[in-house]
């Protein structure tokens, strides 16, 4: 998939929170309400996103705390 990524964007839906810190470069972290749709809590470059959010649902989400 790395090598890849060098001739074509891929776009990878996941839960698993170790597989997106590995893989990626870019994130961003969805999270819909019961019966409302998904929004975009928080996006950007991959590091800051699981070493610092911005967002505090994005900080509870990527530390395991709900999800």
């Amino acid at each position: 998939m790395l090598e890849l990524a060098h001739e074509v964007t891929i776009v990878i839906v996941t839960h698993n929170m170790q597989q997106a810190a590995r893989v990626s470069t870019h994130c961003a972290f969805f999270l819909a309400a019961q019966g409302t749709p998904g929004v975009i809590v928080e996006h950007g470059d991959t590091a800051p996103m699981f070493s610092n959010p911005q967002d505090q649902r994005t900080m509870d989400y990527v530390n395991g705390r709900f999800g």
